[in-house]
């Protein structure tokens, strides 16, 4: 007698094929990034630039809602009317949002190597082991970073290939995903064939 269980397992199984297409879509939109990287780079841009506006409108929309409740919602209101004024002038100037964005990715390594820097030294104080290796990662991020903010045009090539290889790991997990789901589907048929 077959449980539930067993059916809502084969309902989900069902469509099996569809974690393979989007792994496919992933691939293709890899190479399509490496292809035309301009594009990339405004596409990217225009992300940046709705991420500040949306953000910016939440922010005002949840300081002040809650400016009774929280004492520092004025910060928050700032933040936001912040975000969406950034977020309009890099409307108004497009090639300067892809400059942000290249700087942006370039001081976010910084501060996550600087945090890795940190976290090495802490590690090395409390007497943990390997220690090195996390202090060796942030002072090889380090050098990045100092090589993405004085470089743009390898920053962009950073930002694109990233991105690209983003797109295919993603692919490729969700094609391996689709298989195996596929092999489970064909499990689950001869248990129904019994």
């Amino acid at each position: 007698m077959k449980s539930n269980l067993f059916y809502s397992v084969k309902k989900a199984v069902k469509y099996w094929w569809i974690s393979p297409i989007i792994g496919l879509i992933a691939i293709f939109l890899g190479f399509w990034c490496i292809t035309n990287p301009l594009s990339t780079l405004t596409i990217i841009g225009a992300l940046f630039i709705a991420g500040f506006l949306i953000t910016g409108i939440f922010e005002i929309i949840f300081a002040i809602s809650n400016r009774n409740t929280l004492t520092g919602w004025a910060w928050t209101l700032v933040s936001g009317i912040m975000d969406l004024i950034f977020g309009f002038l890099l409307l108004a100037i497009p090639i300067g949002t892809i400059t942000a964005l290249l700087f942006l990715v370039g001081f976010w390594v910084m501060f996550q190597s600087i945090w890795l820097i940190g976290s090495a030294i802490e590690l090395q104080r409390n007497g943990v082991k390997g220690w090195g290796w996390t202090l060796t990662s942030g002072i090889l991020g380090l050098i990045l970073a100092f090589i993405l903010i004085a470089n743009p045009i390898f920053a962009a090539g950073f930002i694109i290939y990233l991105l690209a290889f983003s797109l295919f790991m993603y692919g490729i997990t969700r094609i391996y995903h689709g298989i195996k789901l596929r092999n489970l589907h064909k499990e689950i048929e001869k248990l129904e064939e019994e």
